[in-house]
């Protein structure tokens, strides 16, 4: 005698792990939420030379990883006061590198298509990882990528400028060691 039930639930527990997302293209949402989790663990620091320091508040670019078409952004967050900072909302747009008297202003907005460890609050004297991920994209030699955190209600924002030549030097993940 066969259970049918059982063997339909078996084949679609089977198949029910290959759900694609559009906005993830060719990527399946678990391999992308792994590589988010293992970037943010890896805890390592390829780019040196981008971060935003004020207030008490350093706000670092830790580095810049592409996957599959998309871009991995692992940034920290730290906060040298006693003040927990409370994080509003974090914008990632692209941007005139230069701005003249009486130009108009072209600012083109970039979603984040997943967030690991959506950001809310850092308290005094503690820091915060977090990885973004964006879809593949590259910019123009006068313009750059904004990416600003600002504090809810509050002025202490904080403001990270990426530019081509470090998009074009994104570490390609291939070596990770994944842990399912």
């Amino acid at each position: 005698s066969y259970d049918l039930l059982t063997m339909q639930k078996t084949v679609d527990k089977a198949s029910g792990n290959d759900v694609l997302f559009e906005d993830l293209g060719n990527n399946s949402p678990s391999l992308a939420g792994l590589l988010l989790e293992t970037i943010c663990k890896n805890d390592k620091r390829i780019v040196k030379h981008i971060g935003a320091k004020s207030f008490g508040i350093q706000f670092i670019l830790k580095g810049i990883y592409i996957h599959n078409g998309k871009y991995y952004f692992h940034t920290e967050l730290a906060n040298r006061t006693n003040v927990p900072f409370q994080i509003d909302f974090i914008n990632f747009k692209i941007v005139d590198k230069r701005i003249a008297k009486r130009t108009v202003i072209q600012e083109r907005p970039m979603i984040p298509l997943r967030t690991y460890k959506a950001l809310g609050e850092i308290g005094g004297k503690t820091a915060q990882q977090n990885v973004f991920l964006l879809d593949q994209f590259t910019i123009a030699d006068d313009k750059m990528l904004l990416i600003e955190i600002f504090e809810k209600n509050g002025g202490r924002y904080q403001t990270l400028q990426v530019e081509n030549s470090d998009l074009i030097k994104a570490r390609l993940i291939t070596d990770m060691h994944l842990k399912f």
